[in-house]
């Protein structure tokens, strides 16, 4: 089928950022090895459109841009520079598709996946393989995978983000928080079971663990966009994912497990276990009733086990001294079956794609190969950090980060996000409490069989996000019958969501080859 693309008018924010560059003095898209050495130091400037932005940059790039140049050049890197321009809000794919239409993109850009699959199509992109040969650092902070799914026609056409390999690294965070002083004060053990996790949600709602003396407390709750997906996971599925069945794929909420699902959380919604507010509520309540110790349990990541890493458990904390958020592993369903999503690390961050009008590409990615070497003299550190002593220490026999200049002051000198090109996960500065979280958000990951977009996905755009949503939340408040979920698979199919099966099963089947 032919793929039909539609320029986007959906905006999203926006951050030009031009970065460095060094090589020959011409602009084309071939390695200039042959040209002497006085041209190679020749500085050539790139430009880089970024997705994102932060006030707090300089313009003219703060002190970091002499420092990672001269850094650069140390490296063998010479003739390095940079300019950052930002457009903070909601107008980077505007910008992005204004640019490609008038031919100006620049260099090197953040592009999200369904963009680059046009922008390939449309040929303003070219393919990076020849100049990864020379970025082994990258090759070897980006799994495989995570490169299959910028690869069209066998050709790599974006670099992806990677991370580093300590395992709390790992884009999976997310898993079940429970609070562990209201099991202490049940003497309730965590939940490992859906059975056990019934009791404890029961006795949250009905045992005052709070013992306040009210019956004010609430058991499992989420919002408007929860789909439970750690029960999902107990029955080996995931609603959203592309799940293998008899040598084809299928979406999750079309399999009969989801029905099993759908049965066993509209149960658990009519004992009252379920908070009712969860259909409505955006993340803003959801974080006020969690700080008003009114939630027992929840999905969210690691990064709330610690009330220094995230803003809402510091406020719970703060207004409940006593209180402890605790990540548990997802439950065991009846068949010892559990899981959470994985997490697509692909789309945690842009991807970022090279215009076919780059200037000498070849030293860009020598550039951005050493802006991810963490070895003497490679610009990692001193890119995400900023320079040790200074911003930073590094204890070594901890594997620790500690900040000592705020990111908000690191982005005025001009380091950090604002200029990482090259996205590679590095939580070296987590505490030990949310390192052990995001092992055990970790357990027992279930693999989505396609993370890519097929063009009839576009053409019914409204299948997942309308369709599945509507019969989800109707069927889990008892609005629907339990039968209902047969109606809403018949619907689905026949209002595109076939010919979106048959053109997954054919990238599948590409990929698999």
């Amino acid at each position: 089928m032919q793929k039909k693309w539609k320029l986007s008018t959906t905006v999203a924010s926006m951050t030009i950022l031009a970065v460095l560059a060094s090589g020959c003095g011409g602009s084309n898209n071939t390695p200039n090895k042959g040209s002497n050495q006085a041209s190679e130091d020749k500085t050539v400037t790139y430009k880089f459109l970024r997705n994102s932005g932060i006030a707090e940059y300089p313009a003219d790039g703060g002190e970091a841009r002499k420092v990672l140049t001269e850094a650069a050049a140390n490296a063998g890197i010479k003739g390095v520079d940079f300019i950052a321009q930002q457009a903070p809000g909601e107008d980077y794919q505007t910008k992005l598709n204004l640019l490609a239409s008038a031919d100006d993109l620049p260099d090197f850009f953040d592009i999200d996946s369904m963009t680059l699959s046009r922008f390939v199509e449309q040929g303003l992109v070219q393919p990076i393989d020849k100049y990864l040969e020379n970025a082994p650092h990258l090759m070897k902070l980006i799994p495989q995978y995570y490169w299959d799914q910028v690869t069209f026609d066998g050709k790599i056409y974006a670099l992806p983000n990677g991370m580093r390999p300590e395992a709390f690294n790992s884009p999976n965070v997310t898993s079940v928080l429970v609070r562990q002083d209201w099991l202490d004060a049940l003497n309730l053990k965590a939940p490992t079971t859906l059975d056990e996790l019934h009791d404890v949600l029961r006795a949250f709602v009905s045992d005052d663990p709070d013992q306040n003396g009210k019956n004010d407390t609430l058991g499992l709750s989420g919002t408007k966009l929860s789909r439970y997906n750690s029960i999902f996971g107990a029955y080996g599925i995931i609603p959203s994912f592309w799940m293998e069945r008899d040598g084809q794929i299928q979406k999750g909420f079309t399999l009969p497990e989801t029905k099993q699902v759908l049965t066993l959380l509209q149960q658990w919604y009519k004992e009252g276990l379920i908070d009712p507010d969860f259909p409505v509520m955006e993340t803003k309540q959801l974080n006020e009733k969690i700080i008003n110790s009114k939630v027992g349990l929840f999905e969210n990541d690691a990064f709330l086990v610690d009330p220094k890493a995230n803003p809402t458990s510091e406020a719970l904390q703060k207004a409940t001294p006593a209180s402890k958020l605790t990540m548990i592993a997802p439950p065991k369903g009846p068949d010892g079956k559990s899981g959470n999503p994985e997490t697509n690390a692909v789309a945690s961050a842009p991807l970022r794609a090279l215009s076919v009008k780059a200037q000498n590409p070849d030293k860009l990615f020598r550039y951005l190969d050493w802006l991810v070497d963490d070895s003497e003299g490679g610009g990692f550190n001193l890119g995400l950090y900023g320079v040790e002593g200074t911003d930073y220490t590094f204890d070594k026999e901890k594997n620790l980060i500690t900040q000592s200049t705020s990111y908000a002051d690191l982005y005025k000198k001009g380091y950090n996000n604002p200029i990482r090109m090259a996205f590679i996960i590095d939580r070296r500065w987590t505490t030990e409490a949310v390192r052990e979280g995001i092992e055990t958000a970790q357990k027992n990951i279930i693999s989505n069989a396609l993370w890519k977009t097929v063009p009839a996905e576009l053409d019914y755009p409204d299948l997942e996000t309308k369709l599945w949503s509507e019969y989800f939340v109707k069927i889990v408040t008892g609005v629907w019958s339990i039968d209902k979920f047969d109606e809403f698979v018949q619907k689905y199919n026949q209002q595109g969501g076939k010919q979106i099966a048959e053109q997954a099963n054919e990238e599948w089947k590409k990929m698999k080859k």
